[in-house]
């Protein structure tokens, strides 16, 4: 299945995304000691997963434009 590059959507192509979201929130909760920890904790590890999926769309575009 080949994923729409300019989709804007949260898109990892996984059924059980949530479980996978709601397992890191979970790990983050036990982990921080305030809420603001909680919260910069979630922006590292949400921000990462995002990067990579922008990643490999720019890569398969790049593909689809034969630029690489």
């Amino acid at each position: 299945m080949k994923r729409n590059p300019f989709s804007k959507e949260y898109n990892s192509g996984r059924k059980d995304q949530f479980d996978v979201d709601y397992a890191i929130f979970k790990k983050c909760a036990e982990e921080a000691q305030t809420k603001e920890e909680l919260v910069d904790m979630m922006e590292k590890k949400f921000n990462y997963v995002i990067s990579r999926i922008a990643d490999e769309n720019a890569k398969e575009l790049l593909e689809d434009m034969q630029l690489l």
